[in-house]
């Protein structure tokens, strides 16, 4: 059996989905905070490629405090091509993208939730994206989200453990979302006026471990504790594992405070 470990933590031992279990781990650095991008798209939406772009550009200057999930739930715009392999679309990722909010526009992002005015939704304009980014790069982390993946090469099967580690005691609701993207899948895309048959999709959702909307985290998040998720999943033959990442966020889950306090991104093969 060949196992992919990735920031190896002391965790439990994963039986079923979503279980908490008492474990004792040293204490966790926090570290810098990081940054949630989730890009409402679709395959036929003319002006997203130059959103996907721009957030690649700032993929590479920022590195892993970027975190890219590009949902294909676009109004109007996610739906397949005849000639496309495959369909982007899945029903937590529309649940998701009507659970963030509406988008005016498109390109289009939300980061982390936050509403921007003028603005009454979290779906925001590409002209301020690197300001807002920049803002929430400079907020001091709350609490902090720790990933531990294992990936069985041979059944396919996907372990994680989600370690939550508040830096102070937490009140109010508070959610746990956890998800797969994959990166680098070739296929149709209209950019402009032009459909380009072997366009590089980048950061697509293919499947949510929790609820859409989250999980409500039910523990008490206090700085003496760190609560445990863990989630398993059976990656279909289609996604190419060796592109695919988890993604785990700490959110509120309130209209309309959705706020992502916290993500956490690791890849099953570096």
């Amino acid at each position: 059996m060949n196992y992919k470990l990735l920031i190896p933590l002391l965790a439990a031992a994963a039986l079923h989905s979503c279980k908490e279990v008492p474990i004792d781990i040293p204490e966790l650095n926090v570290g810098e905070r990081k940054v949630l991008v989730e890009e409402l798209t679709g395959v036929s939406c003319p002006n997203c490629p130059d959103g996907t772009a721009a957030l690649v550009a700032l993929g590479n200057q920022l590195g892993d405090n970027l975190v890219v999930v590009s949902i294909h739930a676009a109004p109007g715009y996610d739906q397949p091509y005849p000639e496309s392999k495959y369909d982007f679309r899945t029903a937590d990722g529309t649940a998701m993208a009507n659970f963030i909010g509406k988008a005016a526009f498109y390109p289009s992002a939300a980061i982390n939730r936050r509403i921007v005015p003028p603005e009454t939704e979290p779906f925001l304009p590409r002209s301020i994206w690197t300001g807002i980014i920049n803002e929430e790069l400079g907020k001091a982390p709350k609490v902090g989200v720790f990933l531990n993946a294992k990936f069985d090469t041979a059944s396919r099967k996907l372990i994680v453990d989600v370690n939550i580690a508040p830096e102070e005691t937490l009140t109010g609701e508070h959610r746990l979302t956890v998800l797969i993207t994959q990166d680098s899948i070739v296929d149709v895309q209209k950019k402009g006026l032009v459909k380009i048959p072997d366009y590089v999709h980048r950061h697509v959702l293919r499947d949510v471990l929790t609820q859409p909307t989250g999980d409500i985290i039910t523990e008490a998040l206090t700085s003496a504790d760190v609560v445990t998720k863990t989630y398993t999943i059976n990656l279909p033959a289609e996604w190419d594992a060796r592109h695919c990442s988890v993604v785990a966020f700490i959110h509120h889950g309130t209209s309309p405070d959705k706020e992502v306090l916290q993500v956490e991104e690791v890849h099953l093969f570096e």
